[in-house]
């Protein structure tokens, strides 16, 4: 271990000569400000909008990140002199290297559409297996994407564990992350989901965060690190049982992200490609950070796909699944009248829904049929008829659950397809399809697949209300990849269905927000945050957290009728749709108990919030205060600043209704260019630079009307 120790800080000078020489070497391949630059030997770096990440081989021949240097600061983060990748082929721990089992085969750059790609190749001669290690950076964010592919050249099938998606050590600091769901049950009291934590480690400590089922269930894959003025940043894109882990040694931090526990095959049609990883660096300011993974999502792992938030219609909360084509159609016209955009008809339409009450969508799940005695016409019908009133259709599914009862009927779901747990089930009366089964995953596909073609909605919600991890034989994976295996199914379905109907529009939930990670939003456009969407400081609480890491516009939640926020005769309805506009606008009410006055109060609603998606459906979102809920005398709020630069806009809520005053300080503004300053309740307040905005803030009053002000920033050409 001394000889080791020697050989690392040998290392360590070596390279730190070699980075300055990576900054003058010529691109081999550029895409917007991402490139990737070579100039011989054994010195890369990949970078784009003021980030550099510089590879080379130590002086142990292995590959090594060296740094990551923010150009706009000249802050360069020191990643240590260790491999970031490693696993465990059979017995034998691998790390990338020109020596010992592995030998390098060579490095290869390209442009992609919305970025650039370096991919470092190595053949394990031992084994036979060809390993490619990928670094992707994309323009307009200082975030590099990294994963490892692993395949068989010959016809043996290899034992994989330890897998281990990005490692690193940088100077320690404060570490922060998010909370997940946290259970989709609760009280709507409860604001336990998605609330911040973490703290600055003492030495020796270590931390864990992730999950042992789905993504978002106890916490979101992101993390941020506050260093000398900088901020680095890190996730995982990755929706089934991860793990991120800090340990501080001494003033270092090491970190990593790995998928603990999994043990799983590969073989010469079966290549494994461990999940994505990403990390970043930016100047200490929040504003920075999300708006660098904002444009990570859309740029990275959209390929470029845009957000479309639409104003949402959904009957679920207020019908069930006691829903009739009559009710539907009466339904929609009143939408149509309010502004909405996306009428979505929940679960509750196939044969068998509803037989224990009507709320019960366990029942007959997995038919697949439309209830052809509450909708005669057919739910195509109800499509056209969408249509007809200038709106989308959507419709519910669950695609991987059914009940029992459906069980080896003809056409349905087969018993030895069902995922298992120690022999059971894990629920009463349904149970969960193991995506990892060819003929499972196939009928999944297929049977979807035929619906969209029968009923042609322009919008699926896309649900997993239920999760196990199946270790059953005879599933296509081992006794503790079952997890891993379903998600990569899931994936592999969902990508199929992106490819075949490219302009279908995908929403993600699984009772709630446990999907809430980076991998999904490669496949969904929307994401239901919780079930719990109501009372409006809860939804706030949720997006003043969640997007901190994801775009604001990826984020659903509902307006509707509760105890104990009525939606007729509110005093507030302004607070009550507001604290929901800052993501995807969604509502969820019987119209035709929404008085006159109430209801041309939603339309104006309406109408503020498409003024305003110019601005919604391409920011990033910075939080000025405390996390919802606040103390009652004072407020919570934040901002939305549009990628393209055209504005921003400030959401400030006070936690009751007496008088009181806030300044915010507007973050990201260009500073050079005058705004136009507008607030949706009194209307111009006049022209001020981004300077002055951005030093001497804006002074918010609230004497009397709603307890929810809206300040709208217009960049002036």
């Amino acid at each position: 271990m001394k000889a080791r120790g020697a050989l690392s800080v040998a290392a360590a000078i070596w390279l730190g000569a070699a980075c300055a020489h990576a900054a003058d070497a010529p691109r081999v391949a550029e895409r917007g400000d991402a490139f990737v630059t070579h100039g011989g030997g054994d010195i890369w770096s990949i970078g784009s909008a003021g980030i550099e990440l510089t590879l080379a081989f130590d002086s142990s021949r292995a590959l090594v990140p060296t740094a990551l240097t923010n150009q706009e600061t000249g802050r360069a983060w020191d990643l240590g002199t260790e491999p970031d990748v490693s696993f465990t082929i059979g017995a034998e721990r691998i790390v990338l290297a020109n020596s010992g089992p592995t030998s390098f085969s060579g490095a290869t750059a390209r442009a992609t559409d919305t970025g650039v790609r370096l991919d470092f190749t190595f053949e394990l001669r031992s084994q036979r297996l060809r390993i490619t290690r990928s670094y992707a950076a994309y323009a307009g964010t200082p975030t590099i994407e990294t994963w490892t592919r692993i395949e068989a050249t010959t016809s043996q099938t290899y034992t994989v564990t330890g897998l281990i998606g990005w490692q690193s050590t940088i100077a320690q600091g404060p570490i922060r992350w998010i909370g997940g769901l946290r259970g989709d049950t609760a009280d709507t009291h409860d604001l336990g989901a998605f609330s911040f934590d973490g703290r600055s480690l003492e030495p020796g400590e270590r931390v864990e965060i992730g999950s042992t089922r789905r993504s978002t269930e106890d916490f979101l894959p992101f993390f941020t690190v506050e260093g000398d003025g900088g901020r680095f940043y890190g996730g995982l894109m990755w929706s089934g049982a991860w793990r991120l882990s800090f340990e501080r040694r001494g003033e270092s931090l090491q970190m990593a992200a790995s998928f603990p526990g999994v043990v799983t095959t590969i073989g010469p049609q079966a290549p494994l490609e461990v999940p994505h990883t990403f990390f970043g660096a930016t100047v200490r300011r929040d504003q920075d950070v999300s708006s660098a993974v904002r444009n990570f999502v859309v740029d990275g792992v959209r390929g470029g796909r845009p957000f479309q938030p639409l104003v949402t219609y959904n009957t679920w909360y207020q019908y069930g699944v006691a829903i009739t084509e009559d009710a539907v159609v009466a339904e929609m016209d009143r939408a149509a009248s309010l502004g909405i955009e996306l009428f979505v008809l929940d679960a509750g339409w196939w044969i068998g829904a509803g037989a224990e009450n009507e709320y019960d969508f366990d029942s007959g799940l997995g038919e697949w049929t439309e209830d052809r005695d509450r909708f005669p016409s057919s739910l195509a019908s109800l499509a056209d008829y969408a249509h007809s009133l200038g709106m989308k259709f959507g419709l519910w599914v669950e695609p991987a659950r059914i009940a029992l009862s459906t069980v080896n009927r003809a056409g349905l779901a087969r018993e030895n397809w069902l995922a298992t747990n120690g022999g059971k089930y894990g629920a009463a009366r349904n149970a969960q399809i193991c995506l990892a089964r060819d003929e499972a995953r196939q009928w999944v596909l297929q049977t979807v697949t035929d619906l969209i073609n029968r009923v042609r909605p322009d919008y699926i919600k896309w649900d997993n209300n239920f999760w196990i991890n199946c270790d059953r034989d005879g599933h296509g994976h081992g006794p503790t990849d079952g997890n891993f295996t379903h998600v990569r199914s899931l994936y592999n379905i969902l990508a199929t269905l992106r490819s075949r109907f490219p302009d279908l529009l995908i929403e993600n939930s699984s009772g709630g927000g446990n999907l809430l990670d980076f991998g999904m939003t490669a496949f969904a456009d929307v994401a239901w945050m919780d079930d719990r969407t109501t009372p409006g400081v809860h939804v706030r609480h949720n997006l003043e957290g969640i997007s901190a890491a994801l775009p604001p516009a990826y984020l659903l939640s509902f307006v509707m009728d509760g105890e104990d926020e009525p939606l007729s005769g509110n005093d507030d309805l302004a607070l009550m749709v507001r604290s929901r506009t800052p993501g995807v606008l969604g509502l969820a009410f019987r119209s035709e108990h929404v008085g006159d006055d109430t209801g041309a109060a939603l339309i104006r609603h309406v109408e503020e919030y498409k003024a305003m998606r110019s601005v919604l459906s391409n920011s990033s979102a910075t939080l000025f205060t405390e996390q919802a809920p606040v103390d009652e005398f004072a407020w919570d709020a934040f901002q939305e600043l549009a990628a393209d630069g055209s504005g921003a806009i400030v959401f400030a809520f006070k936690g009751n209704a007496e008088e009181g005053t806030l300044r915010v300080h507007p973050r990201g503004l260009d500073l050079d260019a005058l705004y136009d300053v507008r607030s949706l309740d009194f209307g111009d307040l006049g022209p001020a630079s981004g300077e002055t905005l951005t030093q001497d803030g804006i002074g918010i009053v609230h004497t009397d009307g709603s307890r929810a002000h809206v300040l709208i920033l217009t960049r002036r050409p």
